[in-house]
């Protein structure tokens, strides 16, 4: 459930090509508890959140210096579903709109956050 994909380069492609679909797997078995309408409020939608992004950013300082435009694209898919669900938004919003709303930080940034911590 937690790991890294490590290759001869460690450009780290085989992690985040594994890391999104886990994601949006933890994030299904989570979404029944975050119904749209009537749903728990905004601290539960929080934690949901606050689950899937710990989950996304583990091992962060190892892998954040191979952070390329598809890396970063590979982290981006899933943070704009999980903030969406969190603002009980509708697909056509964007991922930074979304991000924004919710709260949420981009997670590359977030990545290069405990990088340098």
């Amino acid at each position: 459930y937690l790991g890294l994909d490590l290759d001869s380069r460690w450009s780290f492609r085989a992690h985040f090509r594994n890391l999104v679909p886990r994601l949006m797997a933890a994030a299904g078995a989570l979404s029944w508890l975050l119904p749209n309408v009537r749903g728990p409020g905004e601290g539960s939608r929080r934690l949901y959140l606050g689950v899937v992004r710990s989950m996304a950013l583990y091992g962060a300082p190892i892998w954040v210096g191979a952070l390329g435009r598809e890396n970063v694209a590979c982290l981006n898919r899933p943070h704009r579903a999980m903030a969406i669900r969190a603002i009980r938004g509708y697909r056509t919003i964007s991922g930074e709109a979304a991000g924004l709303l919710a709260g949420s930080p981009p997670w590359d940034l977030v990545a290069e956050l405990h990088a340098s911590v």
